[in-house]
């Protein structure tokens, strides 16, 4: 790419992240000092983007996967098991190590929520690296790309954050189920939407109401158990 295209894709990976997590830290009316553990974690995300990246370039020179994918008469269903079964719970797991050795290490998980808002922020951060090697893999700035993506990982952490935050904050006894629960729902989701849209063919615009109508019937068919990833806190009484 040349240097206009190289700067634009930059400003596209990284902006649309940058506030949407300012966003969410203008909603969390606590200490300045919880800037430093988002930017941290978001840190944190943009590294395990490069990890996944990694992780599925390995995983491509694999025989039993190029056979698969690469080669001629490609399987629909082979693909979505791929999406969900693969895809979908490495990113996820990915993006939720990056919280559990940044804000949950330091300490920064104190009450359940918290878990929601840094799990949103490592996968900003993770959405700003996958995004900077599409646009820089296709040469160019991808405005679709660069509005959506970050949203629904965002939107796909916010279930396994909601199980962090469920089970290791405010000191209380540590219970694994929602852990596992809202790791399987993230991935699935996620799953979901790299086959509908990278697999099927769909543009980015085209798949967002769709995982919008995904997270309203999931949120209310569970009556409010998990919260949306944006809803403000009140101020901590100290």
């Amino acid at each position: 790419m040349d240097f206009h295209s190289t700067a634009l894709s930059i400003v596209g990976s990284l902006l649309p992240s940058l506030l949407l997590l300012a966003y969410i830290h203008s909603q969390d009316r606590r200490k300045k000092e919880q800037l430093r553990y988002l930017a941290l974690t978001f840190a944190a995300g943009m590294f395990s983007a490069v990890v996944a990246f990694f992780l599925f370039e390995l995983l491509e020179m694999m025989t039993v996967y190029r056979t698969i994918f690469l080669g001629s008469g490609e399987d629909d269903l082979a693909k979505a098991a791929f999406a969900m079964g693969v895809v979908g719970p490495a990113e996820e797991c990915l993006k939720l190590a990056a919280v559990v050795l940044t804000a949950s290490r330091l300490g920064a998980l104190d009450e359940p929520a918290d878990g929601i808002i840094y799990s949103t922020a490592a996968a900003l951060g993770f959405a700003s690296s996958e995004n900077w090697y599409a646009m820089w893999a296709t040469g160019g700035l991808d405005l679709g790309r660069a509005a959506v993506v970050p949203f629904v990982h965002m939107l796909f952490s916010a279930f396994s954050g909601w199980g962090l935050g469920e089970s290791l904050a405010g000191g209380r006894k540590r219970r694994q189920w929602p852990v596992y629960l809202g790791l399987a729902l993230a991935s699935t989701y996620h799953g979901l939407y790299n086959y509908v849209e990278f697999i099927g063919g769909m543009w980015h615009f085209v798949t967002l109401p769709i995982v919008a109508i995904m997270w309203v019937f999931l949120t209310r068919t569970l009556g409010g158990f998990v919260r949306l990833p944006l809803q403000g806190k009140a101020p901590r009484k100290e």
